[in-house]
């Protein structure tokens, strides 16, 4: 009666293989797909690179590629078209191509795709989605962006460093009206207590950028970009960028 437990040991060892056959499969299904977008916040994505390829061309620079964002789940918008910040540390002469992507929040549809150059010399860029009814945010809908740079000397199409992000369009109510209204030109005070990152930090850079030897200015996005944990862009300037939209 030895053949008994040896086709039990075989019925054992082959349910294993294909338990853990399954369960290989469904953890790589599962991080190859993206997130899907929450019913209440937003998930966090990469505001800075995290690794670049081997054959990475883009030279090494003390300060790295930035996205400016919340990335903490309250990365919100009261617009229908939000402008979305970035540091780019590299000359004009060292980038090939700059891209960003705006899909739904299930990665199915592309809402707007655009070709981004720099002009002059590095630092902080902004990109504002266009006014037209085709790249309009829908309130309580979440939208996934990709920031994606590759420097001049690669030779493929495949991007170097990758920058990603969640947005969520929220509903303007009274309240809110009436405190945004109330606080004239603070209005990113409001923004930044009721988590609508987005308009706080688009807000305020504006405010800044066109008046730089306002102190109050000037402390106020020292404290809000330090708050977001990018402290080494807060003496870039606003540089100019060409955004090449629509992109094929």
């Amino acid at each position: 009666m030895a053949w008994k437990p040896m086709k039990v040991g075989l019925t054992i060892a082959l349910a294993l293989t294909i338990f853990v056959s399954n369960s290989t499969l469904g953890s790589l299904h599962s991080s190859s797909a993206p997130p899907p977008p929450p019913d209440t916040g937003t998930p966090k994505g990469d505001s800075t690179p995290g690794t670049t390829r081997p054959s990475a061309t883009c030279p090494k620079t003390s300060k790295p590629l930035t996205a400016l964002v919340a990335n903490n789940g309250n990365d919100y918008t009261l617009l229908e078209h939000p402008t979305f910040w970035f540091y780019i540390p590299y000359a004009p002469e060292q980038i090939n191509y700059m891209e960003f992507l705006l899909l739904d929040g299930d990665e199915r549809q592309t809402i707007y795709r655009t070709a981004v150059k720099l002009v002059e010399k590095s630092g902080i860029i902004k990109i504002t989605i266009p006014a037209k009814s085709e790249y309009s945010f829908k309130v309580n809908e979440t939208y996934r962006w990709y920031f994606k740079v590759n420097c001049k000397l690669e030779q493929n199409n495949q991007p170097e460093l990758v920058l990603n992000g969640w947005v969520q369009r929220q509903p303007l109510n009274s309240k809110l009206k009436n405190q945004i209204e109330m606080a004239k030109s603070q209005e990113y005070f409001i923004y930044k207590q009721n988590n609508l990152w987005y308009d706080a930090i688009a807000n305020l850079a504006q405010q800044y950028f066109a008046n730089p030897a306002n102190q109050q200015l000037n402390q106020d996005w020292a404290n809000l970009v330090k708050l977001l944990g990018y402290s080494w862009v807060v003496q870039e300037p606003l540089v100019d960028a060409v955004l090449i939209a629509p992109v094929d």
